[in-house]
């Protein structure tokens, strides 16, 4: 199985983002911040221990999400600031002994991205998600979820939620 950890976002803004994607027949993983994506990990959740440690000594943190963004033409995003989500991922790498990714991270949500069988107008969807997404809030995370998938070329599915230190 593949994993992958992520931060979890608020239930209203998640609602919206799954509205916009399925007006575009857009259809995924829930939306989430991803903290260590699918290839870093191992194939068994042999690494949940160090992680559910790293969680215990990390307080809860403010998390605000900010205005749409783009990796070039394959990805639409929204912005993420929080100085904590980047300590939080830091903790994770290290305590898991996990490279770091060659371009470095950049907290974002994933609205839609393009896939080789199924391309998408990407600048369409961003007019109306601008619309759709207007000014979400700052929140506080109080834990990340796990994510795995269960099949070969599945969606990923909530395997484990972890809490944050009170």
């Amino acid at each position: 199985m593949k994993y992958f950890i992520g931060a979890p976002i608020p239930e209203n803004y998640k609602n919206k983002i799954e509205m916009l994607r399925a007006e575009f027949r857009f259809f995924t993983t829930e939306p989430h911040i991803t903290i260590v994506p699918p290839p870093a990990l191992p194939d068994d959740d042999s690494f949940i221990s160090d992680v559910v440690d790293v969680c215990r000594n990390t307080k809860a943190f403010k998390i605000r999400l900010n205005e749409l963004g783009q990796f070039d033409s394959r990805v639409l995003y929204v912005g993420v600031h929080s100085p904590g989500l980047i300590d939080l991922y830091e903790n994770i790498f290290k305590a898991l002994n996990l490279p770091k990714e060659k371009r470095g991270y950049t907290p974002h949500l994933t609205i839609v991205k393009q896939r080789h069988n199924k391309p998408i107008d990407i600048d369409r969807i961003k007019k109306r998600a601008e619309t759709k997404l207007v000014s979400a809030s700052e929140y506080t995370l109080n834990s990340i979820t796990i994510y795995h998938q269960p099949k070969e070329r599945f969606v990923y599915l909530p395997y484990m939620e972890i809490p944050l230190e009170d």
